[in-house]
């Protein structure tokens, strides 16, 4: 500092020197020479000035917050000093060690962060915990502690998120409870049945859409297993083609259900079996249906039917009447099952209608 303090003082006395210089007695044009010269020197002169005091002024402003960078540090106030080094960076990029100063103290806030987090955990803060960990991961972000914090964590977060969805549920705060399910289903999809409460917390938030269940398709055909892999794949397709008009229950949970219960409930597929199971589900529509007369000609083909069943009515919402699909050339019967997502694909269509 004591430095460019000299070289502003060197600037302002040879300024004064000049403005203090008389104008030699001459020729008019000579002395006009001679003044434009002395202001073009005195011009020169203040420019210099004024930039040796801009450059003091940012220097002096760039260490203050160097030094205030440090003395966090010092007080292991890591994110502080990471904050001063950046804007002692921003003024003057060149200043004495600053850069290295930065890196160093981005490392040592990373492991305050995770220091910290490691505390919430096991005080079971988990949420808390997570915060610190992101916190550590945005001074670095290729950090694989934390990020490998943050993955052990999710198990515990998820529980957390599930046990609370719950509690809102059943208090039918489904605003909240969806946001719990929400989290915790894209932590961990398969958990217990969050992906059926997902669903179920999504319909009743958005408008009370109606919530659906493939149920079972009823084979009269020769081709075996059939009807098992139509469901799952016209799962997959509803899902996709839904649009904010019903939401599909898990397949799982559905499938699970009846085999449980239908056997008690009836001894045949049928319409009041399929009432009967959406009650338990809690389903509003259930979708049933069936496959039959495999024709072999030169195309294989067969005859589709599905309905939408009403479970609070107890009624047909919506049939498909029976039709035939054609499946693609070189299909036989022993190469059958690959081309099933096909099937589903036109069956959906017809469903969405």
């Amino acid at each position: 500092m004591k430095c460019d303090l000299k070289i502003i003082s060197v600037f302002l006395i040879i300024l004064i020197a000049f403005s203090s210089i008389p104008v030699a007695a001459g020729s008019g044009a000579d002395d006009s020479s001679k003044t434009y010269i002395k202001i073009g020197i005195g011009v020169t002169l203040v420019i210099g000035a004024v930039a040796a005091i801009r450059a003091v002024v940012k220097n002096n402003k760039a260490g203050r917050l160097y030094h205030q960078g440090t003395a966090h540090g010092a007080e292991g106030h890591w994110d502080l000093a990471v904050q001063s080094y950046m804007e002692a960076m921003e003024i003057n990029p060149k200043y004495k060690d600053v850069a290295g100063k930065l890196e160093h103290a981005k490392r040592e806030a990373v492991k305050m962060f995770i220091c910290l987090g490691d505390e919430a955990r096991a005080a079971e803060k988990y949420e808390v915990a997570e915060e610190y960990y992101q916190q550590a991961l945005k001074y670095v972000p290729d950090s694989t502690l934390a990020q490998s914090k943050l993955n052990d964590l999710s198990e515990d977060l998820m529980v957390v998120y599930y046990r609370r969805g719950l509690s809102y549920e059943n208090m039918n705060r489904w605003s909240e409870a969806y946001g719990e399910y929400k989290n915790a289903f894209s932590l961990n999809p398969d958990y217990l049945d969050i992906s059926e409460r997902y669903q179920v917390a999504r319909a009743r938030l958005e408008g009370n859409l109606p919530l659906r269940a493939i149920l079972f398709f009823i084979n009269n055909t020769s081709v075996q297993g059939i009807e098992n892999l139509l469901v799952r794949e016209l799962q997959t397709k509803m899902v996709a083609g839904a649009s904010g008009k019903y939401v599909m229950l898990d397949h799982v949970k559905v499938q699970g259900i009846i085999k449980e219960q239908a056997a008690a409930l009836s001894s045949s597929y049928n319409e009041s079996l399929a009432i009967d199971i959406g009650r338990l589900l809690g389903a509003d529509e259930v979708i049933i249906g069936e496959l039959k007369s495999v024709e072999v000609k030169s195309r294989v083909k067969m005859e589709v039917s599905a309905k939408i069943l009403t479970v609070s009515k107890g009624e047909i919402g919506k049939e498909v009447k029976p039709f035939s699909y054609t499946f693609p050339k070189g299909v036989t019967l022993s190469n059958l099952l690959p081309e099933i997502p096909g099937l589903a694909e036109e069956l959906a269509k017809r469903l969405n209608k």
